[in-house]
C-alpha cells in the first residue's frame, strides 16, 4: 500500500477556499479511482503545525504506485492542484510504502514534481 500526506498552509484569509477545494476533490476521485482505498481530510489540530500556519491535511491510501499515478492523472485532481497555486501560500507530502509491500510499478512519486 502506498501512503500520501499532504499538509497545506493557505495564504491568510484562504482557509475556507482551500477547505471547498479539497471538499470538492474528496468526492470527484470518491469511487471513481481504481486503487484508491481512502482519501481523508480535515482541519489540523496540532499545535507545532498550527504554529507554522499549516491548517488542513489529507492522506490518501492507495493499493500501489499505479493506483496513485490514476490519482495524480485524474481530471479532479489536477484541478484541484491547480486551484491549490491561488489558495496555499506552502504545502508538502510525502509518500510511503506501508504493509511490507513494496508499491512496483509506478511512476517514482519524486519524479511528479510539485506536491499535492
Amino acid at each position: 500500500m502506498l501512503e500520501h500526506y499532504v499538509v497545506f498552509r493557505p495564504h491568510p484569509g484562504r482557509e475556507d477556499r482551500l477547505a471547498d477545494a479539497v471538499r470538492e476533490l474528496a468526492a470527484a476521485v470518491a469511487g471513481a479511482v481504481p486503487g484508491l482505498l481512502e482519501l481523508t481530510w480535515g482541519e489540523n489540530t496540532n499545535p507545532s503545525g498550527l504554529a507554522r500556519g499549516y491548517t488542513h491535511g489529507c492522506l490518501g491510501r492507495f493499493q500501489d504506485a499505479r493506483a496513485f499515478d490514476a490519482y495524480w492523472e485524474h481530471p479532479a485532481h489536477q484541478r484541484f492542484m491547480a486551484r491549490l497555486d491561488e489558495v496555499c501560500a506552502d504545502r508538502f507530502a510525502i509518500d510511503y510504502a506501508t504493509g511490507g509491500t513494496d508499491p512496483v510499478g509506478g511512476t517514482d512519486p519524486a519524479d511528479r514534481g510539485s506536491s499535492g
